[in-house]
């Protein structure tokens, strides 16, 4: 299928990293090589790696080359596009991985208008023209396909138009069926979500579609979203308002939506903070330090909830606390334990980075975990995605 061809593989190796730049979390790129080796499998020649990295331009991919040698000899790093990264490319020998730059480093991947004007599209171009090899561009990247960015929709929309072959990778076809098999459970009996986490924009987008279209859902907040819909609701949060950058914009969004879904989006009654007095305990109502864990009297309340609600599905996103830290993910444990009771036969599905991350750390197993994160949650809603669409994959008719 691939014999002998210039692979552009789109995946998805957006890895967090601690202030130095190195990274704490290999998972995606774990997974974005069972991609690459799919491609070598198939006939491929050599395989480009296109990702972003992070939300900002001189973030780099560089170090995810150390993470890749792992699983393959021949791995090189170069620039995002231009003669440097034609020359890579051209000069690759048969099972070679070339990781170009973050795509994010130019403009054009989030600001284009024609795509045959961009550089990354006379680069891909170049190639094909030097090497007179076969280019065909594979999508294994379904945790940002909720987005139209170049090269996750524009560019291989553009591909498609003339004549290139633009396929489904392994791991997309997987996240696609996971998404069925998601809306086929939330169909029916209740449905429990436990969100987190401070993409805040994601969640917004995603609140209103899906309480909307599955009204026999709640959702249970934690975290920095809780802190939004706490302040929506008209409540002080303190220092945690500047902290994790609750700006004005976003309230407008909250707002209506905690007017509509009243009695549907909990928050948490009590937190675990830093303050003056160190590490404590304060009500909800009266927030004095930055928040790291739900406290106490929260994990009552969520596990009472998901005991009172047997054989329901459960739709993690997102922790419940800073994790990370042994001292601050006792929230997490305590309701993850509940959620997983065989007594309660919980369906559990779950989706993202910090999610994964938790299960991985906790040795759970949800009966279906997506690596889409919001992603996920909007394919759920949607039936599809707009970076599914080069692929001609629309989960919806499938349901």
């Amino acid at each position: 299928m691939l014999s002998g061809s210039i692979v552009f593989d789109k995946v998805d190796i957006n890895v967090p990293t601690d202030n130095l730049g190195n990274i704490t979390d290999t998972q995606k790129i774990d997974d974005a090589a069972k991609s690459i080796s799919w491609c070598f499998l198939n006939g491929a020649h050599a395989v480009v790696v296109l990702s972003h990295q992070g939300r900002k331009k001189d973030e780099s991919t560089r170090k995810h080359c150390d993470a890749l040698r792992k699983y393959f000899q021949k791995v090189v790093f170069t620039k995002r596009h231009g003669e440097e990264a034609v020359k890579a490319i051209a000069d690759s020998e048969r099972g070679t991985i070339i990781v170009l730059e973050n795509l994010r480093s130019d403009d054009e991947e989030k600001d284009y208008s024609v795509v045959t004007e961009t550089n990354i599209y006379r680069t891909l171009k170049a190639v094909e023209e030097k090497t007179e090899r076969k280019v065909i561009f594979v999508k294994d990247d379904f945790a940002t396909s909720h987005r139209k960015d170049l090269c996750t929709y524009g560019l291989p929309m553009q591909l498609k138009k003339e004549g290139y072959h633009v396929i489904a990778g392994p791991l997309l076809r997987e996240e696609t069926e996971n998404s069925r098999v998601t809306m086929e459970k939330l169909r029916d009996g209740n449905v429990v979500c436990i969100w987190g986490g401070k993409k805040f924009e994601d969640y917004l987008n995603i609140f209103r579609p899906f309480l909307e279209k599955y009204p026999n859902s709640i959702v249970l907040t934690s975290g920095p979203l809780s802190l939004l819909i706490h302040k929506a609701m008209g409540r002080e949060i303190g220092e945690n308002e500047k902290f994790f950058e609750i700006i004005p914009e976003l309230l407008i969004e909250a707002v209506p939506l905690v007017r509509k879904f009243k009695g549907r989006i909990l928050t948490p009654v009590d937190y675990y903070v830093s303050n003056h007095h160190g590490r404590t305990i304060v009500s909800s109502k009266a927030i004095e330090g930055v928040i790291y864990d739900i406290g106490p009297k929260t994990v009552e309340l969520y596990t009472n909830i998901i005991r009172e609600n047997p054989n329901s599905v459960i739709l993690g996103n997102g922790p419940l606390g800073e994790y990370e830290k042994e001292e601050n993910r006792k929230g997490t444990i305590e309701v993850y334990a509940e959620v997983f009771r065989n007594e309660n036969k919980n369906f559990i599905i779950g989706g993202g980075g910090d999610f994964n991350a938790m299960m991985k750390l906790l040795k759970l197993r949800p009966d279906v975990m997506s690596n889409g994160g919001k992603a996920f949650l909007e394919c759920v809603v949607k039936g599809s995605l707009p970076g599914l669409e080069p692929c001609q994959i629309e989960i919806a008719k499938t349901v």
